[in-house]
This record gives structure tokens, sequence and C-alpha cells, in this order.
């Protein structure tokens, strides 16, 4: 009685049948139902090994865009534009620092010369200042006693000379002047005081001034000293050839008194002088 032989089967599953692939097995139920697949589990990775991400398809960045010589001309005329502006500012630059320069240095001229001109003022009126203190005190002169001893005083600053001392019914004719007094026998000398009594009548004397009146070159005034006590003509203009100044004639009993100066520089010193001349005899 022939019987079933595992082995047999066995042998014979391995002769007439292949090995079922991976995947779901059909199996049956236990109700004789049709087999049922049976889902296999997913691989797991081993530890610390990579996972792979998911590939991703990727878009070009200049897909569907033109080429990019429109950016290359975009950033050369930006590049363009900031030089031109920074050309510009540095030009603005130095013509403002040009302009500054110039506006500094014309007002640092003004301002000294300005100061020069202040300076050279107050130099001026110190040394005017000067000067007059320094004729202070005043040096005394008296005429000849013959010729009505007149008097004056004039800066100690000033010279002496006397040409003729008035002897044997002679002139008497002296000379004045800041510092030194400059020959007489010159005629560019120029005098601060001409101081001559001569022994002629004041009409006599008046001949020549009186002619140089008519013709314009001189002008005429009264004029008399603080005292009253002389009297006469003040003349100014051209006194005599190339000498412009003030010349004076006073009448002293038969003589006459001739006061002169030769220069407006000495003006001032002049009139203190002739308003305080005295007759004291």
């Amino acid at each position: 009685m022939g019987g079933f032989n595992p082995m047999s089967n066995a042998a014979g599953a391995n002769n007439g049948f292949q090995a079922a692939p991976a995947g779901n097995v059909p199996q049956a139920n236990s109700f004789g139902g049709a087999a049922q697949s049976t889902p296999i589990a997913p691989s797991v990775p081993a530890p610390n090994q990579p996972i792979n991400p998911p590939m991703v398809p990727t878009t070009a960045p200049n897909a569907g865009l033109k080429p990019e010589k429109k950016n290359v001309l975009a950033e050369t005329l930006v590049l363009i534009a900031v030089c031109i502006i920074a050309a510009a500012a540095i030009v603005f630059a130095v013509i403002f620092f040009m302009q500054y320069n110039e506006l500094k240095t014309n007002y640092d001229s003004e301002k000294n010369l300005e100061v020069s001109k202040a300076v050279k003022a107050q130099q001026d009126k110190d040394e005017a200042t000067y000067e007059e203190r320094a004729k202070e005190p005043f040096y005394s002169f008296t005429g000849p006693s013959d010729y009505g001893s007149i008097s004056f005083e004039y800066p100690k600053t000033w010279s002496t000379y006397i040409e003729k001392d008035g002897t044997n019914n002679s002139d008497f004719i002296a000379y004045f002047q800041p510092k030194q007094v400059d020959p007489i026998n010159n005629k560019s000398s120029r005098y601060a005081l001409r101081f001559q009594i001569q022994n002629r009548q004041i009409t006599s004397v008046q001949t020549t001034y009186e002619t140089k009146l008519k013709s314009g070159k001189l002008t005429s005034r009264a004029f008399s000293t603080d005292d009253n006590a002389l009297s006469g003509t003040w003349y100014e203009g051209e006194v005599d050839n190339g000498i412009r100044g003030i010349v004076i004639l006073l009448k002293v009993n038969d003589k006459t008194l001739i006061v002169q100066t030769d220069a407006e520089a000495y003006r001032s010193d002049f009139e203190t002088l002739v308003k305080k001349l005295r007759r004291n005899s």
C-alpha cells in the first residue's frame, strides 16, 4: 500500500515547483477561505548609514530669462554715474577750496593793511606828541634894545643863526630852524622862521608885497598880537621866488619888523609864535 512520503513530496516539491518570490505570500485562512497575502515589512537601514535625500528636480536659474548682457550694461551705467558724481564732487571741492583760500587771503591782506594803517597812525600820533613835548620848555628870544626889544618864545628843538646883529644902525636878521640852520646862502634852504628888523619905513617895504598881491600871488589880511601892542598886515602865498609861506609886516617906530615862515609844515608853530610877540621898549 503505497502511502504519502513526506520526503518524496519535498523532493517532488523541489522538482516540480520553484520558490515563490519575495513579497506577499498567500496563506490559507483557518476557515478554508481563499488565501490572503501577508505584507512584508520594508527594509530598515542599518544604524549610522546615511540616508540619501530624495532627488528633487531643479530648474536652471536663468531658465526662461534673457542673457546677462542687460545686467552688465546696467551695472556699467551705474558705475559711470557714480564716477561722474565723484568727479563732480571733487571739482566742486577744489573750486570751493580755491575760492575760500582767495577770500581768506584777501581778508587777511585787508586785515593786515588795516592793522598796518592803525599802527602807522598811532606811531605818527605818538611821534607828533613826542615832538610837541620835546619843544618844551620854550626858549625866549629878545631882539636889540634899539629896535624895540621885540621878544618871543620858540621851541627848544630849534637852532638859531644871527646873520646881522643890528650894530651901526644896520638891519637885524636871524634864522630859526629845527635841529640845525641850513646855509643862508643856499636859495633852496627853507626856514621855520625868518626874523628881520629893517631900518626902513613900512610903506617902503610893503611895495614888493603889494605888487604880488595885485598879481594874485598873495592874499592879505590885518594882523595884531594878543596884547595889540603890534599890528600890521599878514601876507600868504608866494612870499618870495620859489617860496610859498607866510610873511607879516609890523611897524616898530621908524623901522619895519618882518617875520616869515617858508613852509606849511611850520605853520602851527609860526602862528603860535607871532601871536605872542612882545614889544618891551
